[in-house]
């Protein structure tokens, strides 16, 4: 008796489909297309442009105030803290630099 599963399956286990290989998609590839990063994957970036890091904390002053710090490759934070949760003031301050290093990589 002839397996009516089988003959349905067939036409599909003969196809053979095959997809491209994709890279995985970065933060600079984010970057270039305007894509709001969060603050981790824009202190990757920066690291990978420029050295310098971006780190959630505390206001020394206000221990309530919740900010980022900018720190430089050698573990240092420079200047104050960037007050507020989110980055948006830090990711202007710095986001010329990781154009610039972009567009060196990209040349």
């Amino acid at each position: 008796m002839i397996n009516p599963s089988a003959i349905m399956a067939a036409p599909f286990a003969a196809a053979s489909l095959s997809l491209p290989a994709t890279s995985p998609v970065t933060a600079a590839d984010l970057w270039r297309e305007g894509v709001h990063l969060e603050w981790w994957e824009l202190s990757d970036l920066l690291q990978e442009c420029t050295g310098w890091t971006i780190k959630p904390g505390h206001c020394p002053e206000d221990p309530d105030e919740v900010g980022h710090w900018l720190i430089d490759p050698a573990g240092h934070p420079e200047g104050d803290i960037w007050p507020g949760p989110d980055i948006d003031d830090v990711e202007h301050y710095v986001g010329w630099r990781i154009d610039e290093a972009l567009d060196s990589l990209d040349s």
